[in-house]
């Protein structure tokens, strides 16, 4: 980093490259343009200020959301008894996209992970079987990155509702192994979700 900038300037790309996928390079660009754009530095401002205390997880799939149910549990047209198992709101975001599955989701927010000190208790799976409990969940859907940590929760999820009457289905390997579902195109994800293979009947 240059030792010409002014100290704030410098405190802000140190702030932008602590982001995922954000070096000093990109930070600094990010940066140069925020200095021509002062509206955009006010909003920008205001909304990352008040990100932490607007957005909260739905009681129900735990995917964010401003109300305490967010917009997809609100809507009593989708198909009850279907329930996406996705890692994060990313993924549940892209799933949505695809416009071919119209059931509800739960969040997990992690994958199992001991090095990073990701236990069973991060993934809030008592939460998932209140649902399955209350809601009368006929399949269960895991969309899970292919990945080992993905694969390694995935074989946890199953031991986990083996004494539960639920059918348990997961995506299709249409999508590579090894690659995280937000890289995948939107064709390979709605074939993965049409194809997907089962894993645990009743």
């Amino acid at each position: 980093m240059s030792k010409s900038y002014p100290p704030i300037l410098k405190k802000l790309i140190e702030s932008f490259s602590l982001l995922p996928g954000i070096g000093e390079k990109s930070a600094t660009r990010f940066c140069m343009f925020l200095l021509s754009k002062p509206e955009l530095c006010e909003v920008l401002g205001d909304l990352i200020k008040e990100l932490p205390y607007k957005i909260k997880l739905c009681k129900f799939c735990r995917n964010f959301s401003e109300k305490e149910i967010c917009f997809i549990c609100n809507d009593e047209s989708r198909d009850s008894s279907l329930l996406c198992i996705v890692e994060n709101p990313v993924n549940l975001s892209y799933i949505e996209e695809t416009g071919v599955y119209q059931g509800y989701y739960f969040v997990l927010h992690y994958l199992l992970s001991p090095k990073d000190g990701i236990g069973p208790k991060d993934l809030g799976l008592d939460h998932l079987i209140f649902l399955i409990k209350t809601r009368k969940i006929k399949e269960i859907i895991i969309a899970l990155s292919p990945t080992l940590s993905g694969e390694t929760t995935t074989a946890y999820i199953l031991e986990v509702l083996k004494p539960h009457p639920v059918r348990i289905t997961k995506i299709a390997c249409g999508i590579p192994l090894g690659m995280e579902i937000q890289f995948v195109d939107p064709l390979t994800l709605k074939r993965a979700l049409f194809g997907r293979e089962i894993l645990k009947e009743k």
